[in-house]
């Protein structure tokens, strides 16, 4: 339903690589007959092909499926690897020549998330009164913060919200259609209560295991996460050492699971909130041991991502990041952190605390606690299995830990073998929320630091 869009000046057909063809396109049996079909990727490494041959202008957008005859429907080629192992994020995006920070941004709430109607790749809604106000609580958030390029999803409720954000910067505001949100194809448009009345078993599944859900011959979160890749590529490949994106939930969430070298089992793990702020940094790759890939934070929301757990509704863990920066003064460092932290967890009905065995961490728990009014704080946490499941325990659990404790726990929650594949960034007094449920572990945010 997207009209073509394409570059700049006449394209011309010229002779393609046998090896770029044998890469591009598989062939696969699909109800008993043979049909072709080029991924979303694939496509778009074609027209990057064409560009190089033909010397044609960037687009903003090219759609190949304007000039390749698919035979057959569009489908994505099963080769996502659920297993793969977080440590090979790297491999998974492009190399940059130098250092480049990203930060993504999911669109502020919509008359469509109001309502409770799935969206998709639609573009009928738009920002609601309080999507504007937390676009505007966003833009001061990055106030001061400078941008050499800025991409957005051409759909409306996005590309406000990157207006907003945007406000009077004189770089440039690139629409990228390949960062509009998850197709839904026949459920786009339903209320949830229409989609479980319509769809029954298919709306299920929808639910319970997004990744291996098919609709209208698509298997949706598999094409998403081919096409949050194709996103990092077109991103990291762009002019600029500092870049916003502004985009969707589910995209976002494809981009960064792509980042931490996760697969598309990962759906609705990764928090990605209205107007949250993500932000990763990417270094020269240098071997194995270098940090090509930072997180320096996840879902940084307008909204303080803790809601009040003193009934104990919630299953959750509370990571607080210990790690005493240099030349910091340690008693003031720890009354300072402490004192925000408390005003914070006021209403959460901590009962106990954890720390692990810095001597930093055993002191800043002792203070919150004393702040609290929490008497059993005392308790030593080293990672093991044991450990692991008492964050698990009801209502909210606290953890005060340095960075590389924080790392292990939040791989452990996601499942992960052998950690995350990418350095974890965090401030002393960050917060990490794991949020635990009968059917997924998920992450609600990851060095939360507007309380500081």
């Amino acid at each position: 339903g997207q009209p073509p869009r394409h570059p700049k000046g006449a394209l011309r057909w010229t002779n393609i690589s046998v090896d770029t063809i044998q890469a591009l396109v598989r062939v696969e049996l699909f109800e008993g007959s043979r049909r072709l079909f080029v991924s979303d990727a694939g496509m778009a490494a074609v027209v990057n092909d064409l560009r190089a041959r033909t010397r044609c202008g960037p687009p903003t957008s090219f759609d190949l499926r304007s000039t390749v005859v698919r035979t057959g429907p569009a489908r994505v080629p099963l080769n996502l690897d659920s297993t793969c192992s977080a440590a090979s994020a790297s491999k998974r995006l492009p190399d940059v020549g130098s250092k480049k920070r990203v930060t993504l941004v999911r669109h502020g709430q919509s008359t469509w998330n109001k309502e409770g109607r799935i969206q998709g790749s639609s573009d009928l809604s738009v920002l609601t009164q309080k999507g504007e106000s937390q676009a505007e609580i966003t833009r001061e958030m990055l106030q001061g913060k400078h941008f050499d390029i800025g991409f957005r999803s051409p759909l409306a409720r996005a590309s406000r919200t990157a207006e907003v954000i945007w406000d009077s910067r004189d770089s440039k505001l690139i629409d990228l259609w390949e960062l509009r949100e998850i197709d839904l194809y026949s459920f786009q448009g339903l209320l949830k209560e229409e989609g479980k009345e319509k769809y029954g078993d298919k709306y299920a599944a929808w639910k319970a295991d997004p990744a291996n859900f098919e609709i209208d011959g698509h298997f949706p979160v598999r094409e998403l996460w081919e096409r949050g890749a194709e996103c990092w590529k077109i991103i990291l490949d762009a002019d600029g050492q500092d870049v916003l994106v502004v985009a969707h939930n589910a995209v976002n969430q494809s981009m960064v699971a792509n980042a931490l070298g996760l697969g598309s089992e990962y759906f609705r793990r990764l928090s990605q909130s209205n107007c949250g702020l993500t932000t990763f940094v990417f270094n020269p790759y240098q071997g194995e041991e270098a940090n090509a890939v930072i997180l320096e934070r996840l879902n940084q929301t307008p909204a303080l991502p803790l809601k009040g757990n003193a009934d104990m509704i919630y299953n959750r863990a509370l990571l607080i990041c210990s790690s005493l920066p240099k030349d910091e003064d340690e008693a003031e460092e720890r009354t300072k952190v402490a004192e925000s932290l408390a005003k914070v967890l006021m209403e959460e009905g901590i009962k106990s605390i954890w720390h692990d065995s810095a001597a930093f961490s055993s002191s800043l728990a002792y203070e919150i606690a004393n702040l609290l009014k929490v008497k059993d704080f005392d308790n030593v946490f080293d990672s093991t299995d044991a450990n692991m499941r008492n964050l698990r325990g009801a209502g909210t659990t606290v953890l005060l830990a340095e960075e590389s404790v924080i790392a292990t726990c939040v791989a452990h929650a996601l499942q992960v073998d052998g950690g995350l594949g990418v350095t974890l960034t965090l401030s002393t007094g960050g917060m990490t929320l794991i949020d635990f449920s009968d059917q997924n572990v998920s992450i609600a945010c990851i060095n939360y630091t507007a309380h500081l």
